[in-house]
């Protein structure tokens, strides 16, 4: 006789069961059975996915399986029927090419397509492709409608013998009784060992995890040793440079006492230190205060150069001083020495600027008219204003400056 076509449940009785499966946990191969489409996004995903499909034999749903990568879920054919097949189907989105790739390489062939949808069935049933570029939802769920109502029932346990009548059966009705139990039990038995089958199947999956860890743990314990072998390098390579560091440190300190006995311009920083250093050493000449207050103020000119050319001067002062040459002959020796030396200026700038060429010394104004010249542009110039005691044979530094005013200056 012609079999009548299976139809969906109502709406009301499809809302119903999705309510009772959010409260009861109801699983299918140790996946629960939620009106909830399964993502799968990456590689590991893919071969999870692959092993469901294949390896779960105590799967009874046929997963249905569309590729919807570039597209969002509301957009997919098979989104709906989460909810219109609950409990007969589960449905899976591969999302990714990579997830698409790995779930192919562990089915072993090209099970699933960018084009068509899949549904795997449960072993030992081979997979379907719905070879339509666009079929209709209520095709495919015709299909998954129809298989579930040829499904068997599901083994029930026989009752307790206290449960059951008294009654006195035929040995006939006895002997159907008890094939019809051996028969149950032995489909309870194929149930059992495909349960026993997966939690071996989950057991060696959690040893690969376990060996993995353990590797892992070996990778780190290596790591460890190799920073803890860097570490003491590092720490005898500290020790070897804190004893680099304090010869150098020695060896600086002998240095600075050598510069300072050969030559101390070195260790001047400004041209204050290197006055109060001539000061010190020029005994044929003579410093008055406004030297150090103008030189103090002034920036730029190299501090040993400075210095050099007031100990070349003092030498040259000690030659006039012991009546190696007169005082006519006094700019012509500093020439000799590498000074650029002024005898004279102006009397109209000395007149125009007597604030600043003047100077009191030993009580009595003195006129500042010699100088000698360092440098001719930017910041190295320098100008040493003096006076020159023909009477003492010595020289009074004035004044050190950038440069003094002329006739031309206001």
């Amino acid at each position: 006789m012609p079999r009548r076509p299976a139809e969906a449940p109502p709406k009301a009785l499809l809302q119903l069961c999705s309510e009772i499966s959010q409260i009861l946990e109801v699983y299918d191969a140790e996946r629960r059975i939620t009106p909830v489409v399964r993502i799968i996004a990456t590689s590991d995903d893919g071969q999870a996915l692959g092993a469901d499909s294949l390896d779960a034999l105590s799967r009874r749903l046929p997963i249905i399986i569309e590729y919807t990568a570039g597209k969002n879920i509301e957009a997919s054919l098979t989104a709906p029927l989460a909810h219109d097949l609950l409990g007969i189907a589960h449905i899976a989105h591969v999302t990714t090419p990579d997830a698409l790739k790995a779930f192919n390489a562990y089915c072993g062939a090209q099970t699933l397509s960018e084009q068509y949808i899949t549904i795997m069935w449960p072993q030992p049933v081979k997979p379907t492709v719905v070879a339509t570029s666009q079929p209709k939802r209520e095709q495919i769920a015709a299909m998954i409608i129809d298989a579930a109502t040829m499904q068997p029932e599901l083994p029930i346990q026989a009752p307790p013998r206290a449960a059951l009548g008294r009654q006195v059966q035929s040995p006939v009705a006895t002997e159907t009784k008890i094939g019809a139990d051996i028969e149950s039990l032995k489909k309870t038995i194929d149930l059992l060992t495909k349960q026993i089958d997966e939690k071996q199947f989950h057991i060696d999956q959690l040893d690969e995890i376990l060996e993995q860890t353990e590797n892992e743990r070996d990778e780190q314990f290596d790591v460890l040793q190799d920073s803890q072998e860097l570490s003491e390098a590092a720490e005898a390579e500290n020790v070897r440079l804190e004893a680099i560091i304090q010869k150098l440190v020695v060896d600086k300190i002998e240095f600075e006492k050598l510069v300072e006995r050969v030559a101390p311009e070195l260790q001047m920083r400004n041209v204050l230190e290197a006055l109060y250093k001539a000061k010190d050493t020029c005994s044929h000449l003579r410093f008055a205060p406004s030297a150090f207050e103008t030189g103090s103020k002034l920036h730029g000119p190299h501090p040993g150069r400075l210095y050099r050319d007031l100990r070349d001067l003092n030498i040259v002062v000690a030659e006039w001083n012991k009546g190696e040459f007169p005082f006519e002959g006094l700019r012509s020796r500093c020439l000799a020495a590498g000074l650029t030396f002024v005898p004279n200026i102006g009397e109209g700038t000395s007149q125009k600027h007597a604030d600043f060429y003047s100077i009191i010394w030993n009580g009595k104004p003195v006129l500042l008219s010699a100088h000698l010249a360092r440098g001719t542009g930017g910041n190295q110039i320098s100008r040493i204003y003096m006076h020159i005691d023909q009477t003492l044979k010595t020289i009074v530094i004035g004044k050190v400056v950038r440069h003094g005013p002329d006739r031309t200056s206001d």
